[in-house]
């Protein structure tokens, strides 16, 4: 139970580390709720964590934006960055900051100080819009006017230009159309297969256009067995690396754990492969649960965390045993320590993993002892 402490203590602590680190003195502003509806009058003056369905923002913030709901307006002035994901969201004032957006649509009205980056659905930057950065996107359909700012980097089913450039675009398109009164300031570079069309004309480029086709190349049925046996062996070997690496530091580390555990599974092999089974379905409903309530966030945390490792780290000590059984067998002697059967149980597992149902069934047994021997070492011994 001390290593469980310890280790705990060790991640929450990182955690919070790493939360001072993104915001190092500044205090936060939280909000959230059905529907909210921040009024002009008011001012943030720090920065702003909000989360609502319906979220409308005509309030200044002195500060960052973070914010998630499903249909997200913003009319206020943003000092510093804009980070948001939903299933609408509008940017209508001006952010001196970057804009950073994940939503299934997007549009941008108001005047960005640095880049905009998207993923979405659709995506529509105004003729109101003036953005003195880059944008990037990756996007289905795309409508850029208005000011677009310096450089243009991303890719489209359909792109359509009407705006002005200060610099390059680079892009990919299923269908491409530069719209007057669009002007690239410098090169236009697209890439598209052949089926593709593009309405694309210098009057519209200053620099040049440069046209990349894409050409698909059909693959043979014996080069793609090829790849995926190739990909299956350097799934093993990685495998087999890792678990080597991890093994031969718990055996130096925490060695007399590595034996208490590894001994378990001999003494109940049934009962540590059904708890096993137990603890991998029910500590993330357990997390969940934990999460809801309120008192209960800070232990899901460490529920989740210790979960994440346990998983990880699991299969080592069924393998262990399992490369004691071997050796034994081939020698008809003990092994010559914890080490010896790591390696030989490591190799086995690594090899039956090439046959097709007997290394899944492998590994989910090995799974299962190594989480139910795990939670079973941290229970008072009788």
């Amino acid at each position: 139970m001390k290593y469980f402490n310890r280790l705990s203590a060790i991640l929450l602590s990182a955690l919070l580390f790493s939360f001072t680190l993104i915001f190092p003195a500044h205090a936060v502003y939280l909000n959230s709720g059905n529907q909210l509806d921040l009024p002009k009058d008011k001012k943030i003056n720090e920065t702003a964590i909000i989360a609502a369905g319906t979220l409308n923002i005509d309030t200044e913030i002195n500060g960052d934006l973070f914010c998630a709901g499903r249909d997200i307006v913003v009319n206020g002035d943003i000092k510093g960055d804009v980070l948001c994901a939903g299933q609408s969201v509008k940017i209508n004032g001006r952010v001196d900051g970057n804009v950073r957006i994940a939503a299934q649509f997007i549009e941008i009205n108001g005047q960005v100080g640095r880049n905009i980056t998207t993923a979405s659905q659709g995506l529509i930057v105004s003729k109101f819009a003036s953005i003195k950065g880059d944008i990037f996107f990756g996007v289905q359909s795309a409508d850029l006017r208005g000011t677009l700012g310096r450089d243009l980097l991303g890719a489209a089913d359909q792109l359509t230009i009407s705006g002005t450039l200060i610099r390059n675009a680079k892009v990919a398109a299923s269908k491409i159309s530069l719209v007057d009164p669009a002007k690239i300031g410098g090169d236009f570079e697209y890439y598209m297969e052949n089926i593709g069309t593009a309405s694309v004309n210098q009057q519209n480029v200053k620099g040049s256009i440069l046209k990349h086709e894409i050409v698909r190349k059909e693959v043979s049925q014996k080069e793609v067995k090829g790849v995926t046996i190739a990909a299956k062996l350097m799934a093993r070997l990685f495998w087999l690396v890792s678990t080597l690496l991890l093994g031969f530091t718990l055996i130096y580390f925490l060695r007399s754990r590595v034996t208490q555990r590894s001994q378990l599974i001999t003494r109940k092999p049934f009962i540590t492969g059904f708890v096993g089974l137990a603890v991998l379905i029910l500590s993330p409903i357990v997390a969940i649960l934990l999460l809801i309530s309120v008192i209960g966030a800070p232990l899901a945390i460490v529920v989740i965390l210790e979960y994440m490792l346990s998983l990880i780290l699991a299969s080592i000590y069924p393998t262990i045993l399992l490369g004691e059984w071997v050796i034994k067998l081939l020698t008809k002697k003990k092994s010559g320590g914890l080490g010896w059967s790591l390696f030989a149980g490591a190799v086995t597992v690594g090899l039956l993993f090439f046959v097709p149902l007997i290394g899944s069934i492998v590994a989910f047994i090995l799974l299962c002892s190594g989480l139910g021997s795990i939670f079973l070492s941290y229970l008072p011994e009788k």
